[in-house]
């Protein structure tokens, strides 16, 4: 069989789920007759319930291919991040004939969270470079303003450096492997599809205007017509698929070893996790932004941003580098040692004197933001003061992003120090 004839529903996970189908549909049909004859009692009703909820989502093992299928012509590809709720939405107007309204359906999708969270916050534990944080949250910043002219580049500039970090070489190399075991994303009509795109030669400058971030062209200045927003959320879309297949590459080798060992499909396992999801989807949809306001006392709940907000910033007044670490987010395989000798190069060259936090907003589930006065020594030992803006996450143990039932952490960015060891009177005013 030809690998294009190969569906993500042929992907080894989803046919595994497949294959129980046929015995969850089984079941239903017995609950379904007891429940008939009156002889269903509580957990008959429970295994009734769990079953039915199943073969509810049973359409979205398909879901993926006909994302693909309607849109990757176009440059909209599915990923492992990507909403399943905007996939069908949009889906759903393009098969009325309302073609625009699904790809604005799509657009809605790319919100200043999602690609904070998804394309940026994601791809920090892969960049050998840390100055590819400060280039993404530039580019997201012209992305807000509209400027699109000058964030596209950065984003495909980006796209290249991350990609070439977790594989060697570039992405947009011809011939380049960029298929995944068992991936959504790394499937031939995903990413790999999307990347054939994007480097489609031009010979010649034009002003057309483009509706795919054509790479070569836009970055030797041949294609002009890019500045638009089409191709600016196509290019923050090929940023996300490379984060979400550089994840699947990182545990490729886990994820064959688990499914090698699995031999049993465990609904009771399935049905716990599957309701933990939907839970904790649900509360992230219903989440409502929380703000507190000086004074901040000692009763303040153990499990909220403000105490590690004020944990970081009074372990840094006081120059102890491992408390900061403590409360600081850092990047995969690394210790608590390493992480506080980064602090250390960094905070000796930004002391903080003194500061006030002037208010904190946690806008979801796992993300929350501080104004903070803060007076200290920039670089050059000038003493500088104003207000910056420090961002909090909340982590997991294992360092992912928390869900709202996992146990969970709030780590604050650190690039605070950053901001403030270059910062300067005129800069601050």
């Amino acid at each position: 069989m030809s690998d294009k004839k190969i569906k993500i529903a042929d992907n080894p996970s989803i046919k595994e789920l497949k294959s129980v189908l046929p015995i969850v549909k089984g079941i239903k049909l017995l609950t379904s007759s007891l429940k008939k004859l009156g002889l269903a009692g509580r957990k008959t009703n429970s295994i009734h319930d769990a079953v039915s909820d199943i073969l509810k989502e049973e359409k979205n093992l398909y879901l993926p291919d006909q994302f693909n299928e309607a849109f990757s012509d176009k440059g909209w590809i599915v990923t492992n991040s990507f909403s399943m709720e905007v996939m069908s939405k949009a889906l759903k107007l393009k098969t009325e004939g309302e073609e625009e309204a699904a790809e604005e359906e799509i657009i809605s999708w790319f919100t200043e969270d999602n690609i904070n969270l998804f394309a940026i916050h994601r791809s920090k534990p892969f960049n050998k470079a840390s100055d590819r944080w400060t280039q993404l949250r530039e580019a997201l910043s012209l992305t807000i303003e509209q400027r699109y002219m000058a964030a596209v580049p950065l984003i495909l500039i980006a796209c290249d450096g991350f990609a070439s970090d977790v594989i060697g070489t570039s992405p947009f190399e011809k011939n380049v492997d960029l298929s995944s075991f068992d991936s959504i994303v790394g499937h031939h009509s995903s990413l790999p599809k999307l990347i054939g795109k994007v480097i489609k030669g031009v010979r010649k400058s034009s002003d057309e205007e483009l509706s795919i971030p054509l790479r070569h062209g836009i970055l030797h200045g041949r294609s002009l017509g890019y500045a638009n927003k089409i191709v600016c959320y196509k290019s923050w879309l090929l940023m996300i698929a490379l984060v979400d297949w550089a994840i699947d590459v990182s545990s490729e080798k886990e994820r064959k070893k688990e499914l090698e060992h699995r031999q049993n499909f465990n609904l009771k396992e399935f049905r716990i996790q599957r309701k933990k999801l939907k839970e904790d989807r649900r509360i992230m949809d219903s989440f409502q932004t929380i703000e507190w306001l000086p004074p901040f006392g000692n009763d303040l709940k153990p499990d909220i941003p403000a105490n590690s907000f004020i944990a970081f910033l009074e372990a840094w007044k006081n120059k102890n580098y491992g408390k900061m670490a403590k409360h600081s987010m850092k990047s995969i395989n690394e210790s608590h040692g390493q992480l506080a000798g980064i602090i250390r190069n960094d905070a000796e060259l930004a002391e903080l004197i003194k500061y006030e936090i002037k208010h904190i907003k946690q806008n979801s589930v796992a993300r929350s933001e501080a104004k903070v006065f803060m007076q200290g020594k920039n670089i050059n030992g000038i003493v500088v003061e104003g207000e910056f803006d420090i961002l909090a996450f909340r982590y997991t143990v294992d360092d992912e992003i928390a869900m709202p039932d996992d146990r969970g952490v709030w780590l604050v960015q650190q690039n605070c120090i950053f901001h403030l060891m270059h910062a300067s009177p005129a800069n601050l005013q």
